[in-house]
């Protein structure tokens, strides 16, 4: 009798799985129009005012440690792999402990680009950083996550199904 009682509650929370996971993900728009991507897990936008009282977003998993996206729009005046090489001889420089993971073509999304993923320390604790480099013709959108070594790097597919979601809006 326990048996079955056990493999019915197996059978229903499997059934209901799908569902749960089609709740964790949510799409964020941007407020300026510019761009939106779907938030998947426990990824969510946490907007504030910053010191200057300019509003901003920025997307956390779990708490700000564990995961923290950034999103920034550049120019881009030459090709890619030259921004992305200046971009990580700065990093090698800034970053204390720099240590690159890899640097791949990226795709499956409506942009295209590249991934560079690094492994950095700040203030004594190991960081795992993922660059996401999203070209639209001459704008290149930067998508930055960093977080706890061991939570974010382990979590890869994450940042790529965000990453892959990523689109540009026309106004």
């Amino acid at each position: 009798m326990k048996f079955r009682v056990v493999l019915m509650i197996m059978i229903q929370l499997s059934l209901f799985s799908p569902d749960a996971i089609a709740q964790s993900e949510s799409e964020y728009v941007d407020p300026e129009g510019k761009y939106r991507f779907k938030l998947v897990s426990e990824w969510r936008a946490v907007s504030f005012s910053d010191a200057v009282g300019r509003q901003k977003t920025e997307f956390v998993y779990r708490d700000r440690s564990e995961g923290l996206l950034k999103v920034s729009r550049q120019s881009l005046s030459g090709a890619l792999a030259d921004m992305i090489r200046q971009e990580e001889e700065n990093l090698r420089v800034y970053k204390p402990g720099y240590q690159r993971v890899t640097l791949e073509a990226f795709g499956g999304g409506a942009l295209t680009g590249t991934l560079l993923a690094f492994f950095s320390a700040e203030g004594g604790r190991q960081m795992a950083n993922s660059y996401y480099y999203l070209q639209d013709g001459n704008t290149v959108w930067v998508l930055r996550f960093s977080g706890k070594r061991g939570t974010l790097d382990i979590n890869r597919n994450l940042t790529d199904q965000i990453a892959r979601s990523f689109r540009t809006t026309s106004k």
